[in-house]
């Protein structure tokens, strides 16, 4: 590959990958020490409110060093949306939005890391992890069943040998800086998987993203993801990312794996090496199948949230109105590639088109309000009172409320000559001079004062009650209402 290969691959490096980018942002080691501390070590997420509290103490604490941070923790949040360091995600639980950190601002991290801490580039427990996973690669790939004996057999023996020596010399453990190479390996690795949990996740996105637009703007009348979606085929769950974190998601609940792990962990933290490596590290492995569980299980959460979303996508039709859409987008891109080679870009067509948004003009023509310019000069003046009108005052008081005094004073009146009264009978003497509101008002005293009436079998009868509408004009109106009775007088409420 010659230097301009190199140079050109180098550059196209750059532009894709965004980690490079992140680094090269203003206050980029703030942020990401500060995004560390608070979303990259044992809390993977956290909500708005509380990563907007954390942030404002350390945002002042940096402004006393004279650090240049003039703005809110809110507006950097923002931000670091924008150029890519934070996710910003609904919460599943709360109604609120929630943080964490993306893949590439992970990939920040940890080369930030390796370069706080270096490590040897030629170790021999490397080579030796190495070499152990290529043995074992050629081993479970080799479709012989000749060698594979053969391999399984010098394996016996190699086990067989090291079995008899500690029978007649005894276990002699490996030394000590040999011990702690090898671990600081494994912790090495063990602290590149949880970021990778934010990779799975930015993919599945990617992926949904990728499926949605596949269906909007698939030209058949159903496409192949289409008949998939509603066959019940998870298009998602059955990615090449959905099924490697599906694997890793059951082998990390598997409660054989995870007694193997804390066991070999706490036999750890007793050997003679273990004061050299750092109690903080144990203690990190100690709790990293848990640490790793809880981020497993939110990205369970997600793979299910974006596979439900997609499913309404389709079922609800959206994706037609979207395609719909599309269409419309697309066709004058059609007609203008058609008139493309007749007509030029500046030629007239004496059609005027009225803008539908807002026109930007220059700040030039921007003109400061002054409030003086609207006072009115002129002295405000009592106006005179009119006389108040009851008649009127009782008019518009009826006009919103029900005259309850006028239907007690009705039924009262009906009692008075019969003893019983119905709803009909007090109707017919005293017509419903508010309408429907009159027979609601009516209903109303009934079901307070009154008793309903039953059939013979029990059941509740019923009476035809019949009124006109009380303004503009009159219409008949009719109801069956359940049948009342009063026995007693109702009496001023």
């Amino acid at each position: 590959m010659s230097g301009l290969s190199r140079a050109l691959r180098n550059r196209a490096l750059f532009e894709e990958r965004s980690v490079l980018t992140l680094l090269r942002t203003d206050h980029a080691p703030f942020t990401l020490g500060l995004l560390a501390e608070h979303l990259g070590e044992d809390v993977r997420t956290r909500t708005a409110a509380d990563l907007y509290d954390l942030l404002t103490g350390d945002l002042d604490e940096l402004r006393l060093h004279g650090v240049d941070l003039p703005r809110s923790a809110q507006q950097y949040c923002a931000t670091w949306v924008e150029q890519g360091f934070l996710t910003r995600r609904a919460a599943r639980e709360e109604r609120t939005e929630e943080f964490s950190l993306t893949e590439d601002a992970f990939g920040a991290l940890r080369f930030l890391d390796q370069l706080h801490a270096p490590q040897g580039a030629v170790t021999r427990s490397r080579l030796s992890l190495l070499t152990d996973r290529l043995r074992t690669l050629a081993q479970e790939t080799d479709p012989d069943s000749a060698h594979r004996l053969q391999s399984l057999r010098t394996e016996q023996e190699r086990i067989a040998a090291q079995i008899e020596a500690v029978i007649e010399l005894g276990a002699e453990p490996i030394p000590t800086s040999q011990a702690i190479e090898m671990a600081e390996e494994l912790y090495a690795l063990a602290l590149d998987v949880p970021s990778d949990f934010a990779r799975v996740r930015g993919e599945l996105e990617r992926l949904h993203r990728r499926l949605r637009l596949d269906l909007v703007e698939h030209d058949g009348p159903q496409g192949e993801i289409l008949d998939h979606l509603f066959l019940g085929v998870d298009a998602i769950e059955g990615s090449e990312a959905g099924r490697s974190f599906a694997a890793f998601h059951s082998m990390l609940i598997d409660p054989v794996q995870e007694a193997r792990f804390h066991d070999a962990v706490d036999d750890l933290a007793t050997r003679p090496f273990a004061a050299g490596f750092g109690r903080e590290r144990l203690g990190y492995l100690q709790g990293y199948l848990a640490r790793l569980r809880g981020e497993s299980h939110q990205v369970r959460h997600a793979m299910t949230d974006l596979s439900r979303s997609l499913r309404e996508f389709v079922r609800s039709r959206q994706f037609e109105e979207f395609r719909a859409l599309a269409d419309r987008l697309r066709r004058p891109q059609r007609l203008a590639l058609t008139v493309a080679p007749h007509v030029r870009p500046h030629s007239r067509l004496g059609v005027e088109l009225t803008p539908s948004g807002l026109i930007p003009h220059s700040v030039g023509q921007l003109r400061l309000h002054s409030p003086s310019e609207s006072t009115a000069e002129d002295s405000l003046e009592l106006a005179a009172a009119e006389p108040l009108d009851l008649d009127a005052l009782r008019a518009t008081i009826r006009e919103s409320e029900i005259d309850m005094v006028e239907l007690t004073d009705a039924v009262d009146a009906v009692l008075a000559r019969r003893g019983t009264a119905t709803l009909e009978e007090v109707l017919a003497e005293h017509p419903a001079t508010q309408g429907l509101a009159s027979i609601v008002g009516l209903l109303v005293l009934a079901q307070r004062h009154g008793e309903p009436i039953l059939e013979e079998d029990g059941s509740a009868a019923a009476e035809q009650l019949a009124w006109t509408t009380a303004s503009g004009a009159l219409h008949p109106r009719t109801a069956r209402v359940t049948a009342y009775r009063f026995t007693r007088p109702v009496g001023r409420l």
